[in-house]
Formats: C-alpha cells, structure tokens, sequence
C-alpha cells in the first residue's frame, strides 16, 4: 500500500515509529558506551618496552671473528665476536712459567728448611757430648798433671840430697840417675801443663760450638721466613695465572641469554676498546608501559585484567594483565623534574607509568614486537 492510499490518520506514524527505533538503537549503544567507559581505562600513551642487553668486550684488542648479523636470533652461550688471542695467549704463558719458577722456590725452601731443623738437632747433641768429653779430658789433664808434679817435686828432693853427699857416700852412677830422673820428672810436669792447657782449650771451643747449636732455632726460623715468602710468591703467580686465564676467555664473547641481535656496529678486524658497545641483545620478553592520567588510576592495581592492540597489528587483541604501578608521577624522576614551590602555578594532570605484561609471550614468528612501539592498553577496573 502505497503512502498516497493510506488512511490520513496512520500517515505520519511511520517516521514516527523510525525516530523511536533510532532513539532506542543509539540509547543501547550509549549505555554500552558508558557501561564500558565505566569498567574499563584505556591510553595512546603507551609503547612496547623490552630488556637491551648491551654486549661490550673486557678488553681491547682486533676483532677477528663477528659470527653473528643483524637482526639474527641466538641461543644463551651462542658465539657473538672473537678478539684476536695471542696478546693474551703470550700473558698467559708468561704467567705459567713464573708460578713454575714459584713453585721450584717453594721446593728448595722447603728443603733448606728441613736440612736446618734436622741439622740444629743433631748439632746440639753432638755439641754437649763434644762439650762432656773435653771436659772428661781436662780433668783427665789435670790428674795428670797433678801426678807429674808430684813425681817432678820427689825427683828434685832425691836429686838435692844426693848432691848433699859426699862423693865417698854416693856413686856417680846414682848421682847420674837422680839427675836424669829430675829432668825427666820435669818434663812430663811440662807436657802434663801443655796437656792441661790444651785441654782448656778444647772445653772452650766446645762450648763455643753448643752455644752456636743453640743458637742454630735462630737459622730454622729464617728458613721458616724463606718459605713462607716463597709460598707467597707462588700465591700471587697463581693469582696471575688466573687473571691472565680469564683475560684469554675475554676474547672469546658470547651471548649472555638468548634473544635478537640489533644495533651491530662492529666488523672482523676493527680494533675495539674495552667497555665499547658492540651489539644489542633483545630477549624474548615483552611488556608494555603505559603512562596513564592519574585521574583514570582507580581501580589499576596490580592483577587488574588488561588488553592490549599494537598499532602494528589492529587486529589482534593481547590478554594482560598490571603488574605494577610507578610509586610517583613520569615527570618527577626526569631529568628535570619540576619545582612547584617557585613561580605560577598551573595544575597539569600528571601521567604515571603502569608495567603491563602478557599473560603468554606474543608468537614471535607471527607478531613482530620491538621495543618502542605504540600500543593502546586498556585496564578493567571494576
């Protein structure tokens, strides 16, 4: 039925009824919006943040080998650069050769040393025995000296009487004889004295001779003092030895965890300085820092359900969720952090950092996500 054929009165319901279909469409569609806009927060001002690994060598020295490219995936222990060897191959030769010389050190004191405590023993026992028989011969001596003086002294009576007499009362013979004996008296008193002093002699030098044994703890002592510089020595060329170890394994730079090489800048023979960044190192790992208004921060606490659209891919939506929200505003740890205490004050609503993590790691083969890219997260908050 045609608009001209009907009734006069229904004419003008027809619009009517469109105009109430449309409230009610765009009423259904409010209240969603505002049901939505109540439950859920959402920013522009967020970006992909990701761990950067700078890779830089210990030490400096030519790059011989650059085993990997840019942009090239590696696993942990993966072979990144090689620094050419033979600077620290040659310290490290050095090294070895003076702990060997350390060591022949330690070895001959130590000999030294037990040669001296075994000497210092046996030298005080034989120097107080050495020192007992001296004197055993000193008295010995000097018995005997007392004896020849005796006999001396009865040989010089006899002979003194006998002169006395008359050449009548005693026979040249025997006046001969008494006068031999004299003489002969005389001189064992005269070796007997040169035995004694002799005797003297020898207790003296075998006192001499215990006191330098005694003394001799002194020597083992040093040789003790030798040694332990010796051992010291080889501590410090062992020490040496490991540093030019670990020197050697600098050359060789491998990756500390798997992830992405990015921002290579070194080629085989450029000669590189030590702390000088080589490459970049992306893990795997992704999140995302959202810096929200602090208006919109009720209800975004740690464990709130999160969604995440990467502008790169509009068409996939990422399950997240908070795992922390910054204790203080982005501007007040930058580098120039505001001073509100001086000047006009205009109040600015700040924008406070919230980390956001992927319930599971993004496929890496599908979606390509690089630190810096932007995202649009949205925070369930009630």
């Amino acid at each position: 039925m045609s608009a001209k054929t009907l009734p006069r009165s229904t004419r003008g319901r027809a619009p009517i009824a469109g105009a109430v279909i449309l409230g009610l469409i765009a009423v259904t569609f409010g209240l969603r919006y505002w049901l939505v806009w109540r439950t859920w927060v959402s920013t522009d001002d967020a970006f992909i943040e990701a761990r950067v690994v700078q890779i830089s060598p210990s030490i400096a020295g030519r790059a011989a080998t650059v085993h990997v490219s840019e942009n090239q995936e590696v696993q942990a222990g993966a072979a990144l650069v090689d620094i050419d060897p033979r600077d620290a191959e040659a310290a490290l030769a050095q090294s070895r050769a003076a702990l060997r010389l350390a060591e022949a050190e330690i070895d001959a004191a130590r000999a030294t040393l037990e040669a001296a405590r075994t000497t210092t023993a046996a030298g005080v026992d034989e120097a107080g025995a050495g020192l007992e028989a001296a004197r055993a011969k000193l008295t010995e001596a000097a018995a005997q000296q007392d004896a020849a003086a005796s006999e001396s002294g009865q040989a010089a009576s006899d002979l003194a009487r006998y002169r006395q007499l008359s050449d009548r009362a005693i026979s040249d013979q025997q006046r001969e004889s008494a006068e031999s004996k004299a003489r002969t008296a005389q001189a064992r008193l005269e070796a007997a004295r040169t035995n004694v002093s002799a005797a003297h002699a020898a207790v003296s030098a075998a006192t001499g001779r215990l006191a330098a044994a005694e003394a001799a703890p002194h020597q083992v002592a040093v040789r003790e003092a030798d040694l332990a510089r010796a051992e010291a020595a080889a501590a410090r060329a062992r020490a040496a030895v490991d540093a030019a170890t670990l020197e050697l394994s600098y050359t060789h730079i491998v990756a500390p965890e798997g992830g992405r090489i990015t921002r290579k800048n070194v080629q085989p023979g450029n000669y590189v300085q030590k702390g000088q960044i080589l490459m970049a190192l992306l893990p795997a790992e992704r999140w995302v820092v959202a810096n929200f208004k602090e208006t919109q921060l009720d209800g975004v606490v740690p464990g709130a359900v999160a969604e995440v659209r990467v502008d790169a891919y509009p068409e996939a939506i990422f399950r997240a969720r908070v795992q922390s929200v910054q204790a203080g505003s982005g501007s007040r740890f930058s580098l120039l952090p505001p001073e509100n205490a001086t000047g006009n004050y205009v109040k600015v609503v700040q924008r406070v950092p919230v980390k956001i993590v992927f319930d599971e790691q993004p496929d890496a083969a599908r979606y390509l996500l690089g630190a810096g890219m932007s995202v649009v997260p949205s925070v369930k908050v009630r």
